[in-house]
């Protein structure tokens, strides 16, 4: 390769992008992290919803976009764009797997649009958020809760089990700690949408028990 194929290579640009065309693709990635923003509403069940984090998760696409563009348009350009990526540090922890998937669904998405493959981004977008909207649906049908019993030593165990079995899916005893007199002991029961209390009412009224707590439990890191 002569020095003047190099110098072309380096100088190599893209078809120039009107000003319309520009704003067309910007639109596209709007209206594409619209619906991943509204999926993201949808399907959100933890305790505290994050509006800002949406709006974020939103705007990534957009900067994707632009991102992508910048780097089509000249290599040198894309080498600079890489070494400056490569020096920052984000140093956010990230709690819930769940959003870790939104930001890479964001980037996916925005990185489809900046090289104008409209057809790949809209239908990858509609499929994966059926997708997640569907199973967000199908785990709304049953809830992990974890039901803590404390009661004296001489309590039976197998008519807990007995007594929660009979209005819910599963029951399984985790955990049980005794001690001279005191026994705590720790279910966890799958139920239908919601645990049933009349499983809890038949637990209290048995001879022995002291108290009776339950915790529902969503895979959400609290802290």
């Amino acid at each position: 390769m002569s020095k003047k194929d190099l110098l072309d290579l380096l100088n190599w640009q893209n078809q120039t992008i009107g000003g319309r065309r520009l704003l067309f693709i910007l639109c596209v990635g709007l209206a594409i992290s619209a619906i991943i923003f509204v999926t993201y509403r949808l399907t959100y069940n933890g305790v505290s919803y994050n509006a800002k984090f949406n709006v974020s998760n939103s705007v990534i696409l957009l900067i994707t976009i632009v991102i992508m563009i910048m780097i089509s348009s000249n290599i040198i350009i894309s080498l600079g764009m890489v070494g400056a990526l490569s020096i920052v540090r984000f140093r956010t922890a990230i709690k819930d797997p769940r959003d870790t998937v939104f930001i890479f669904w964001s980037i996916a998405e925005g990185l489809s649009i900046g090289s104008q493959n409209f057809k790949l981004a809209i239908i990858s977008t509609i499929f994966i958020a059926i997708v997640i909207v569907a199973a967000s649906y199908i785990a709304r049908f049953t809830a992990k809760y974890l039901i803590i019993v404390r009661a004296d030593d001489a309590v039976d165990k197998e008519k807990i089990q007995e007594a929660l079995k009979k209005y819910n899916l599963f029951v399984k005893l985790r955990a049980s700690n005794n001690t001279p007199g005191n026994c705590e002991m720790i279910f966890e029961v799958l139920a239908k949408k919601e645990l049933n209390l009349k499983a809890v009412d038949e637990i209290k009224a048995m001879d022995g028990i002291v108290s009776v707590n339950m915790l529902l439990e969503s895979g959400e890191t609290v802290g």
